[in-house]
């Protein structure tokens, strides 16, 4: 029977466990290749019986596949049960394959398989760069979130910004920020059900059977298509076997963390149900020296999953799931001190001559040049900490002794995650019919900081609120002599409402203000000096501006592989998804509150009516006389109503007496010219800080994309086989709108190319897989440099000298590539020992990217050389060139039954630049980050370990131009407890 038949043994015990053993095989894929990388596998090392003799068990069980494929029929029932995984109903050791659905450890070394294959194919036979995780890996070491899984594979990572801000990159690609039109490059895959953004992952995974990465295009085989890879993580399923096991944390910090899962037959042979539930509490590193009720990075996570399987006949299986995350807050932003700004640019100058202007400076900061200056007078001595001292903002070395933060309105970011699935499988002669139909909802609501402790920001940030409806039809043939297929139809609708919040307390016109309005304001002797204070709070104080954005799309795709078995050696697979994308985003902005100075509003902004008053803008000169200040002075464009409101202004600022004009205006105009400039600088302070406001604009972007896969293998012997791949995907473009104008990105193009062999040595002890890797991407989608249009014209309307002004946005990058080398080892030819490797080298570049930003650094270029600068050539943002893993486990019988067992797993990656500009100030130096466990089995029931993550306290971050934001998870320890019942 051919290799894609899976051979898994069952070993009867007191309780059935399954933990799959990673076995590497073998495939090679030979088409149009150049260049590149691996997959990925894992073994997992079982409880009692030592490792040659697992082995020799796996060897004797290889050579009964054979006989197995005469059992397939009936073990279709199994495979409902575990989703895309065949038991044999019966091994021969008796275990039955609802033991084995328990998802805990048989005494045997089994076989681990690659899920996401509708085929039944061993990971060895997988001709594509794939790396496998197993659950009891990530349990053994905490491993609850993507950041740990991806700390376990090479070539992957993990972009946390906080919940809403993730992302995952493979390959160098796919790293980005907050964006919600976009689809991201690397996809996630949970029980099935395709994610439509990555940030509805980043929560704590639980009860987790094993994780799959795989690399390059993906979407022929179902769900989703992803440019650059995927994700794919599986719970345990339900069985009709009782189990119950659990596990509770107590660490530093004030951690807590309990899981517990059980389940079992509800009516034996026809209803079985699995429970699992988490709670994940405990302070972060860093402190609130404002609020001690807060920690930056703190956990405060909440889960539990309830799953049912219904079997009512030989033919149909369902399985039914639904899950919840209730809203919980965590402070997952801020976590950022402010540093001197560097003295001078790279070509020597200066990038502050008089060493006030930066905003850091305003409250009293040390200078660029390393000198103390008081700041504005607005602020000082007004700084204090929960314990009443009083002091200037954190910098950069106050963080250094202290881990703490001083804020006043950071109250943290409050999520929630939900969702149900329903995945049926119904058997046919020769064939599997499989639905899977799922619901996901996430919301996600910031309130944030400006990072000191005054009244500046109030209650900023965004929210999220996400829905999204999948429905897929799949039709999988058995394994057959000449072709294996699988064919289906994927839709998926999601409706996205992202809302920004821009809201400013008293202090926030003295922070804002530029130099001359805030001298105007506030330095002025004399009796203006109380009214201009007065001033310089109302401009923003109170004031309240919410933008809307809505995204809607609508995805149907048909896709279809086939695997023809050419010879007995040689295999072609080849697949092709046809994919329609209907976009829309709708874009609204308004003033939703006018604060205490509704009088300084402007008239309008883009067709918004705010109701102010007309009156010329702050620093305007006298067409006539350019030596006349003519600021604030009242245009001929009032109504009655706009004279009557300057009026106002005058007597509320300024003590007027309205009732001794007869005409309106009159007040206003009786106003001095230094008068009318404070009220000019304050009405300037509101508008620039109100910015740019829309009734709605509406975008809409269609297409039809294409994803193929070109996969020759060849079988050389029975431990090694030899691939390559041609793989082509296009990623969606999207619905975009840049300041309220219609900016569509457009698609991003991918040509892969994949060689590489899997192979088994020394007796099976040692697999090793490597492989060659090449992607071609063009129109790469990622921040580029854009024209500002509205704050252009409003710097045109106050006179600004250079006023042209340029936003960093989503767009396209004409062309990128990404090549390397990945290599996954794994070797268990040491008694009670297994050793794993995966390692991977990236040069993922720019190759002709003539729109980017200047880093700060090199802003003095503006002038000289034009707005943008060439990055062709330079590497993408978040690549390491080398990434590497390293885990092992050793267990060991000791005192009779009870089994000693150590663990670790350290992941490397050297040094890569964080920021989208590429500053010389965005380097990570190389990090290196290990996670250990160390315990005693002492019976079936329980069992006692010491677990250390990060242990050498690696904290490698970026320092920024004027900030710093350290490592948000520093060294921690806890003691876990966890048995079975």
């Amino acid at each position: 029977m051919k290799n894609k038949i899976v051979a898994l043994s069952y070993f009867h015990s007191h309780r059935f466990i399954l933990r799959f053993i990673f076995s590497t095989l073998k495939n090679f894929i030979l088409a149009i290749g150049v260049m590149f990388i691996v997959g990925n596998s894992y073994l997992y090392a079982a409880d009692e019986p030592s490792l040659s003799e697992l082995q020799a068990e796996n060897d004797r069980i290889k050579t009964e596949n054979a006989k197995l494929k005469e059992e397939l029929e009936k073990s279709r029932q199994a495979l409902a049960a575990q989703g895309d995984v065949v038991y044999p109903p019966e091994s021969k050791s008796g275990a039955s394959p609802d033991a084995v659905a328990q998802g805990q450890e048989p005494p045997q070394l089994g076989s681990v398989v690659v899920q996401a294959r509708s085929q039944l194919e061993l990971v060895q036979d997988v001709p594509q760069s794939i790396s496998v995780i197993s659950g009891a890996e990530l349990d053994r070491e905490l491993g609850f979130d993507l950041g740990a899984i991806t700390r376990r594979a090479a070539g992957i990572q993990f972009n946390q910004n906080n919940t809403r801000g993730a992302s995952l990159s493979i390959r160098g690609l796919g790293k980005r920020s907050f964006t919600e039109t976009q689809d991201p490059s690397v996809g996630l895959v949970v029980d099935g059900v395709p994610y439509g953004l990555t940030q509805l992952g980043n929560f704590d995974f639980y009860d987790i059977d094993n994780v799959e990465v795989s690399r390059g295009p993906q979407g022929t085989l179902g769900g989703l298509n992803y440019s650059a890879g995927g994700v794919t993580i599986r719970t345990k399923r339900p069985s009709f076997t009782p189990s119950a096991d659990y596990q509770l944390v107590y660490g530093i910090r004030d951690t807590v963390v309990a899981k517990a899962n059980l389940g079992g037959a509800i009516v034996e042979d026809v209803l079985a149900w699995r429970g699992s539930f988490i709670a994940d509490r405990g302070r972060g590193f860093y402190d609130s020296d404002y609020d001690s009720n807060y920690s930056f990075y703190n956990r405060n996570r909440l889960a539990g999953r309830a799953q049912f399987l219904l079997t009512p006949s030989e033919n149909l299986s369902a399985r039914f799931s639904f899950d919840l995350e209730p809203e919980a807050p965590q402070v997952e932003n801020g976590l950022t001190v402010r540093k001197d700004q560097p003295y001078r640019y790279a070509n020597g100058a200066l990038t502050d001559p008089n060493g006030t202007t930066a905003r850091a400076k305003l409250a009293g900061f040390y200078n660029n040049a390393g000198a103390f200056t008081p700041g504005r007078a607005w602020f000082q001595n007004r700084t204090y900490s929960s314990n009443g001292k009083v002091h200037g903002p954190y910098t950069y070395d106050d963080y250094i002794n202290n881990n703490r933060l001083l804020q006043n309105e950071n109250q943290g970011q409050t999520v929630s995650n939900r969702g149900a699935s329903a995945e049926i499988n119904y058997f046919i002669p020769g064939h599997t019919l499989t639905s899977i139909t799922g619901w996901r909802s996430y919301s996600f609501d910031a309130h944030n900081d400006e990072g000191t402790p005054f009244d500046i920001n109030k209650n900023g940030g965004g929210g999220v609120d996400y829905r999204q409806y999948t429905q897929e039809f799949r039709i999988v043939s058995d394994p057959g002599e000449k072709i294996d297929y699988t064919a289906g139809y994927f839709a998926m609708k999601t409706e996205d409402s992202i809302t920004s919040k821009t809201g400013y307390g008293s202090d926030a016109g003295a922070w804002f203000a530029t130099t001359a309005q805030y001298n105007a304001l506030e330095a002025n002797a004399g009796i203006n000096r109380g009214s201009g204070l007065a001033l310089l709070r109302d401009s923003l104080n109170d004031v309240y501006a919410i933008g809307e954005t809505k995204v809607n799309t609508t995805h149907n795709a048909i896709y279809g592989q086939i695997n023809w078995h050419l010879t007995e050696k040689l295999d072609l697979l080849t697949g092709l998804r046809i994919t329609r994308e209907d976009r829309t985003t709708e874009d609204t902005r308004i003033l939703s509150a006018s604060g205490s100075g509704s009088e300084l509003n402007p008239v309008a902004v883009r067709g918004v009516n705010l109701g102010g008053f007309a009156s010329e803008s702050f620093n305007a000169k006298d067409p006539n006389d350019p030596n006349t200040d003519i600021s604030g002075n009242l245009t001929s464009a009032n109504s009655t109503e706009q004279l009557q409101l300057a009026d106002s202004a005058a007597a509320k600022f300024f003590g007027l007496d309205l009732s001794t004009y007869a005409n309106p205006g009159d007040a206003y105009n009786d106003l001095s010219v230094a008068q009318k400039r404070q009220i000019a600088a304050a009405k300037a302070i509101r508008a620039n800080n109100i910015g740019q406001l829309s009734n709605g604009v509406k975008s809409s972007y269609r297409d039809v994309l294409v994803t193929a896969v070109v996969t020759p293998t060849y079988k050389v012997n029975d431990n090694l086989s030899v691939y390559t791949s041609f793989q082509y995907g296009e990623k969606s473009g999207s619905a975009l709108n840049v300041n309220f104008v219609s900016a569509n990105v457009r698609p991003e193009k991918t040509n892969a190319y994949e060689i590489g062999f899997k192979s088994n040595w020394l007796n099976d002890t040692l697999n090793l897989n490597a492989n060659l890797f090449y992607m071609d991407i063009r129109d790469y989608q990622a921040a580029i440099r854009a024209v500002d249009e509205f704050a252009t014209q409003t710097n045109i309307a106050n006179n600004i000298a250079n006023p042209i002004t340029y936003a960093t946005v989503q767009g396209n990058i004409k062309r990128a590539k990404s090549q390397g080398l990945e290599l996954d080892a794994f070797y268990s030819g040491i008694p009670y020992t297994t050793v794993r490797f995966a390692g991977a080298y990236t040069d993922a570049k720019y190759v002709d990217f003539k729109n980017a930003a200047y880093p700060d650094e090199l802003a003095y270029l503006q002038s000289t050389q034009g707005p943008f600068t060439d990055q062709s050539g330079q590497t993408l943002p978040g690549v390491s060139k080398w990434t590497f893993n390293v885990g092992a486990e050793y267990r060991r019988p000791v005192w009779g039954s009870r089994i000693f067992h150590a663990s670790f797993n350290t992941n490397y990656q050297s040094k890569y630049n964080n920021t989208d500009t590429n500053s010389s100030y965005g380097w990570i130096d190389p990090l290196a980050r290990t996670d250990i466990s160390i315990g005693l089995q002492i019976s079936k029931q329980f069992d006692l370990s010491l677990v250390g993550r990060n242990i050498f306290n690696d904290r490698s971050h970026e320092e920024s131009w004027t900030s710093y934001s350290p490592y948000p998870y520093p060294r921690w320890i806890g003691i876990s407890f966890s048995g079975k019942m």
